[in-house]
């Protein structure tokens, strides 16, 4: 370890109950058998649970624990004797006079030999951030999707034989850690002025604080270093953790690339979208994924481990490259995204560029103005009136006309995308609105007649779906009708005003 020292030191025992003068012999260094780390990303926090075995000798032992130059939060690091408790007693802790750097455990033991120790404590500058790579078959119906999380560590401490834990979504905290760490030393921490049953109450109360902050799951001892790596996935509350099994050596400004998932064989959807947010004169090709868990061919949730399936956490915020395969094996890139949090059964979209084999043409095929008034308005200024404008309201008509071709070897779901200039009263394949006869002003699209469903997607943008089978030529008819109210020109161009 780089900074974070711990020195156990054993004090020959002079009266039962008093440390008294005596000489100071190392007894060991104690490295770490394993340690774990929960990382909250949104707040720059993290867990750190370290196992160690303690060599102690009968009496006193002193064991001091000092973390210079780290982002550690001091008043948050707790000390566990993890067996031979009965035998074996913490009596209090200690802050060598002058330092912030430093503490010291006084522990008194019956017995000689070795003793398994949990240390607890939060610390600051470690971060994850995720990343996703999708290889889709020459087909393009199956993905295989393998997820990426890159461990960066700048809290100033080496984390060797590590578990990572990372925790999906928002905790809310008081106080940032980075901030505590910087924080002077607290005062003395007298463990030994208080009656045991006090002293219980606080370890309880402290313990129980740091299970919940770091979740369910495994303290940090070794691993079977032959298991296969595996993910677990755990709900709690409004944040899920993903703990990713084995172990790995987290450096400091060494970022390290950790396997989150491994997902073979994830149902993928080739969408071919249109819109005129863009010039509307061509298709845009995109693969679509679902973050739900995979089925079998009756339908039924397959039995996989949770490292290899989707939809029993939202995944967490990265970027997504795909590739596709050639029957060589050889890939070629189709394109990639940055995605935001997925939830639960939400989707992923990615764009993989322009597809020139689905054409469009769109021809207007009518115009027509109807159900003129014409009228004149004064306006009120003051107390005076002026006359203002002389106000038309009429009914304006376009009948459009889309040829749609689709050339791909298999069905095609096409989703063309149009903007109105006005409100937008939809008539689609829900039926006729209510409004759909009323005098208000807006744009009414008759879009009922299309073979596919159709949605009011905006104020001003209307979305119709088609299935294009292979070589199929569609055409699609529709009407907007504007209803213009109080359109027209300013007479009274000089203003002038007219007595009440």
């Amino acid at each position: 370890m780089k900074n974070v020292t711990m020195v156990l030191l054993g004090l020959a025992m002079v009266a039962p109950a008093t440390i008294g003068r005596a000489d100071v012999d190392l007894v060991t260094i104690p490295t770490r058998e394993g340690v774990q780390l929960t990382i909250y990303n949104s707040d720059d926090i993290t867990m750190v649970r370290e196992h160690r075995l303690l060599t102690v000798k009968k009496g006193i032992n002193r064991i001091q624990f000092s973390w210079a130059n780290t982002l550690i939060d001091p008043t948050s690091i707790d000390f566990r004797i993890l067996d031979q408790v009965d035998k074996v007693d913490l009596i209090d802790t200690t802050f060598p006079a002058g330092r912030n750097d430093a503490l010291q455990w006084n522990i008194r033991s019956q017995m000689a030999g070795k003793i398994p120790v949990e240390i607890r404590y939060f610390t600051s500058g470690i971060t994850w951030k995720a990343d996703y790579v999708g290889i889709a078959n020459q087909d393009e119906t199956k993905l295989n999707v393998t997820g990426y999380v890159r461990v960066f560590n700048n809290s100033g401490e080496l984390y060797d034989n590590a578990q990572t834990r990372l925790v999906v979504g928002t905790i809310n905290l008081v106080e940032k850690i980075a901030d505590l760490a910087t924080r002077p030393a607290p005062g003395f921490y007298a463990y030994g002025d208080r009656s045991e049953e006090e002293r219980e109450s606080m370890r309880r109360r402290f313990s129980g604080a740091v299970d919940k902050a770091a979740g369910p799951g495994g303290g940090g001892a070794p691993d079977d270093a032959k298991k296969a790596k595996e993910v677990i996935k755990e709900g709690l509350s409004e944040y899920f953790l993903f703990t990713i099994e084995g172990r790995e050596d987290i450096k400091e400004k060494e970022p390290k690339r950790l396997v989150s998932m491994k997902v073979a064989d994830v149902p993928l959807e080739c969408i071919y979208k249109l819109t005129d947010r863009e010039k509307g004169d061509q298709f845009t090709k995109y693969y679509r994924l679902k973050n739900e868990t995979l089925k079998d061919d009756q339908g039924n949730d397959k039995d996989l481990p949770a490292m290899e399936n989707l939809g029993l956490s939202p995944l967490p915020d990265g970027m997504v490259r795909l590739y596709s395969e050639y029957a060589n094996k050889d890939l070629a890139y189709v394109g990639g995204t940055s995605t935001k949090y997925v939830p639960i059964g939400d989707r992923v979209e990615v764009n993989v560029g322009r597809d020139p084999d689905i054409t469009i043409i769109r021809r207007q095929k009518d115009q027509q103005i109807t159900n003129v008034i014409s009228r004149q308005y004064r306006r009120r200024i003051d107390d005076e009136f002026v006359m203002y404008y002389d106000m038309i309201d009429y009914d304006e008509t376009f009948v459009y006309e889309e040829e749609i071709v689709s050339g791909k070897p298999v069905v095609a779901k096409a989703e063309i995308e149009r903007r109105f200039d006005a409100n937008v009263v939809l008539w689609g394949s829900d039926g006729q609105p209510d409004d759909w006869n009323s005098n208000e002003e807006g744009a009414y699209v008759d879009l009922h007649d299309v073979d596919g469903r159709v949605e009011r997607v905006d104020q001003n943008h209307v979305k119709y779906f088609l299935d294009l089978n292979p070589g199929e030529k569609r055409f699609v008819k529709y009407s907007v009708t504007y209803k213009r109210r109080k359109i027209g020109p300013e007479l009274n161009q000089v203003k002038k005003r007219e007595p009440l």
